[in-house]
């Protein structure tokens, strides 16, 4: 029983990781309709970022550095490279999603190498004892920090007069344009809001494993995440990463670890085949 908690505890941490990375792309989906095949490499320039800026500047002035510049490589991406892209097929937009997924991976090996960095503590290291069980405190602020981040993004996109732009740029650009919402500055906001949810998922990542330049690998585990859930739920996100964790982990526990590694995507087959559109997505039917 101990080890069934332990490897639930990791696979809740780990989902944690990849419902946050989940949620960044569906906040450019939900704007753009463009799946981003780059956030996981925007959350490893931010763990690169975090462990040399937080060397040089303090925890604090590293913390604020790396959330600006996560930002700022962020905007610029969508601003110089997809952009143009608006008018032209949604393929175009995925394609140079990957294309950029690439060129962040090969920047990061021209300026970090293939050295592993190590990230500031940034969490006590005393465990919080529950009974026999020992929880360890990333564990815990991640599942926090995932609850909060759930609950002000439902509120922003229900309240928020820029959340209800948003949502209301996914439905129809057109339509969006003429109800006089700047298009292109909510996909700006998309972008930008993904890059500060990479930071939030390169905090918890980086206190444990430091950032490597592989860290960008993380984002094709969130893939599976995303359409299990929904492409278009922010719910889904949430409980598609959390599904994908735990499975993962326990797996990797009982069984062995390579079947753990392809086990996300042995379920995406299986939930596409019988629920194509995932949990919690919106089912849109287009007749002809």
């Amino acid at each position: 029983m101990y080890f069934f908690f332990y490897f639930t505890l990791s696979g809740i941490f780990l989902g944690a990781i990849y419902s946050i990375i989940a949620l960044g792309i569906v906040i450019i989906y939900k704007s753009t309709k463009v799946f981003n095949f780059a956030q996981g490499h925007l959350l490893m320039v931010a763990v690169l970022l975090g462990a040399t800026l937080s060397e040089s500047f303090g925890i604090i002035g590293g913390m604020i550095l790396t959330v600006a510049a996560t930002a700022c490589i962020a905007l610029l991406l969508e601003r110089l490279t997809l952009r143009p892209l608006i008018g032209q097929p949604l393929i175009a937009g995925l394609l140079m999603t990957i294309a950029l997924g690439y060129v962040l991976e090969g920047g990061a090996l021209m300026v970090w190498g293939e050295g592993l960095y190590k990230y500031p503590e940034l969490f006590p290291s005393e465990a919080v004892s529950i009974g026999s069980i020992a929880i360890e405190q990333e564990v815990i602020w991640a599942f926090v920090v995932l609850a909060v981040g759930f609950a002000i993004f439902v509120l922003f996109y229900q309240k928020a007069i820029l959340g209800k732009a948003m949502r209301a740029t996914a439905e129809d650009h057109q339509v969006s344009q003429s109800m006089g919402i700047r298009v292109t500055h909510m996909f700006s906001i998309s972008w930008v809001i993904a890059a500060i949810l990479a930071y939030g998922a390169s905090i918890f990542l980086g206190s444990v494993s430091g950032g490597h330049y592989l860290n960008s690998h993380l984002g094709l585990k969130a893939i599976p995440a995303v359409l299990v859930g929904g492409l278009d739920s922010i719910p889904g996100a949430i409980v598609g990463g959390l599904i994908v964790g735990l499975l993962e982990s326990l797996v990797t526990g009982y069984l062995s670890g390579e079947l753990g590694e392809v086990v996300p995507f042995i379920v995406l087959l299986i939930v596409l085949l019988i629920k194509p559109y995932g949990l919690f997505g919106l089912v849109r039917i287009e007749r002809i």
